[in-house]
């Protein structure tokens, strides 16, 4: 339905405004009216066919849910879609003063508002009703009986969803070209097909220290320390984007080669392809990394150099796909090093318009502290 055949439209802060759940129906008409912000290089029905598929994904599969904006005066399968978004259900853990728990917190993405309703305050208004709504949204199995926290990742800079509660985050990135020749520190580096990428990134050991490291940070902190874990189930997500994807706008077979490692340094990368309609938007993604932090300067050398031939076997597959660079999310130290030895003068970006990270807190009113540090912030837990 038009603006034009609407007779009128509530106001932003309208008693009869309410946020429902989609109904199926509902769900296809969102994904036509925000295909003009998010359906990149597709056309309209492949669009729908990469949602349905990411639809029935493991991570989403029984916890994506589509939010619409709606006056509840207008019944059901008559309703103006005013402002639309979806969310889905993340494993996370929540570390204080050494206490470590198992968390459920929600992604939100494809926030929209078609352009000729944007100003009226229904983005606004939804996303007030969204953050309250969340808190307690599919959370049976917590002991609080509530999210403490969400999670979404801005296209429109800092300041609107700041002022709803959701709080920008760090979000620094590398950004390193494509290229087409093998570094010389490359030659111990070996590809990383998922079956690899599951062995070597998403083991118990690896796990074990994703919880360890909150742990440890909380005793260290009086700051709560959260973190999405990094299970596969996300890595898995991101793979159906661009495979779907390379399969339409490219003909060609499906990548296989999920990221790259060095068995002997244990440092590991998983990484996906994005497709878009630039080529400043075909970018290799480095989702994750795993490694231990070295105990000596030898150790951090010899690190330091098998970070740098994962980064260069990045910039070949990039090459290899036609992409046009390679980049990584929010680095730590160890991993600023290794840039710095592969090309000092790439420099480390602070983005403060796109995908700015945003984290909505609400453990404070809970007695915990108002101050939050979110680990593992890296690109695998995009939404």
């Amino acid at each position: 339905m038009t603006a034009s055949a609407i007779p009128s439209l509530p106001a932003g802060d309208s008693p009869d405004l309410v946020l429902v759940r989609a109904t199926a129906e509902e769900r296809i008409e969102c994904l036509k009216l925000n295909s003009i912000a998010w359906k990149g290089p597709l056309d309209l029905d492949a669009y729908i066919s990469r949602e349905n598929l990411l639809l029935n994904q493991s991570l989403t599969r029984d916890s994506l849910t589509i939010w619409i904006l709606v006056d509840r005066s207008e019944p059901e399968g008559k309703r103006t879609i005013l402002s639309a978004c979806e969310t889905y259900k993340k494993r996370a853990l929540l570390a204080y003063n050494g206490a470590l728990e198992d968390v459920v917190t929600h992604g939100i993405g494809c926030v929209y508002c078609r352009a000729e309703f944007r100003g009226k305050g229904y983005a606004k208004r939804m996303c007030e009703e969204l953050g309250k709504k969340l808190e307690k949204w599919l959370v049976e199995e917590q002991p609080r009986g509530r999210s403490l926290f969400s999670i979404l990742y801005s296209d429109i800079g800092k300041k609107f969803y700041t002022q709803l509660g959701w709080k920008p985050f760090p979000s620094a990135q590398f950004s390193l070209p494509a290229a087409s020749a093998a570094g010389a520190a490359k030659s111990k580096t070996r590809d990383l097909f998922p079956t690899d990428v599951k062995s070597f990134m998403c083991n118990d050991t690896v796990m074990t220290k994703v919880r360890e490291e909150l742990q440890t940070a909380s005793q260290k902190s009086s700051n709560v320390q959260v973190a999405v874990i990094p299970d596969f189930d996300h890595f898995v997500w991101h793979w159906a984007r661009e495979e779907f994807t390379a399969q339409k706008l490219l003909q060609r077979s499906q990548p296989v080669i999920k990221g790259a490692g060095n068995d002997d340094a244990r440092v590991y990368a998983v990484w996906n392809r994005n497709f878009g309609e630039s080529p400043e938007s075909n970018i290799l993604y480095i989702l994750h990394w795993v490694y231990d932090e070295p105990k000596s300067v030898e150790e951090e050398s010899s690190l330091v150099q098998a970070i740098v031939g994962i980064l260069e076997r990045a910039q070949e597959e990039a090459h290899e796909w036609g992409l046009s660079k390679v980049e990584f999310w929010n680095p730590s130290p160890l991993l600023q090093k290794a840039v710095a030895k592969l090309d000092p003068n790439i420099q480390l970006v602070h983005r403060e318009k796109s995908s700015i990270c945003s984290l909505r807190w609400t453990g404070a009113e809970h007695g915990l502290s108002d101050d939050v540090d979110w680990l593992f912030n890296e690109k695998f837990a995009w939404c």
